[in-house]
Parts: structure tokens; C-alpha cells; sequence
């Protein structure tokens, strides 16, 4: 995983504990790791707000004709 990859790395260059766990935390700014994460939120929020429905949804990500994805399937939450 790319934050445990990142501690690991510049933790390996002697950098301190501080420096070594802040650039695993910027690691995870990007949306194809962190954001990720921050998309499964904001798409059970909508879900929530929208009546609790997931068949709905579930439907929703099934039709071709609809660009709405189900997050958080292929990348581990």
C-alpha cells in the first residue's frame, strides 16, 4: 500500500519517526489512495441522505447507461 510503502522508504533514508510518518500521511492526499477512502464516505452519506435505499444504488451502478460507481470495490477500505 502506498502510505506503509512511503513510511518505509523515507524511514529507510534515517529520516526521524516524525518525517518518516508525515510523508505516509501525504501520500494518502491522492484520490487513488486516500481519497479513495473519502469517496466510500461521501457516497454512504448520499446513500443516508437520499432514504437509506441500496437497492437504489446498487441498480443505479448495474445500469450501462449510468456513470454512477459503487466506491470501494477493487481498492480495500
Amino acid at each position: 500500500n502506498c502510505s506503509t510503502s512511503t513510511v518505509r522508504m523515507v524511514g529507510s533514508s534515517n529520516a526521524n519517526l516524525f518525517a518518516s510518518i508525515s510523508a505516509g500521511i501525504c501520500a494518502l492526499w491522492g484520490p487513488l489512495h486516500g481519497g479513495a477512502n473519502e469517496a466510500v464516505v461521501l457516497m454512504l452519506e448520499r446513500i443516508l441522505q437520499e432514504g437509506g435505499n441500496v437497492k437504489k444504488f446498487v441498480d443505479m451502478a448495474k445500469d450501462k447507461k449510468s456513470n454512477f460507481r459503487l466506491m470501494g470495490f477493487g481498492h480495500p477500505v
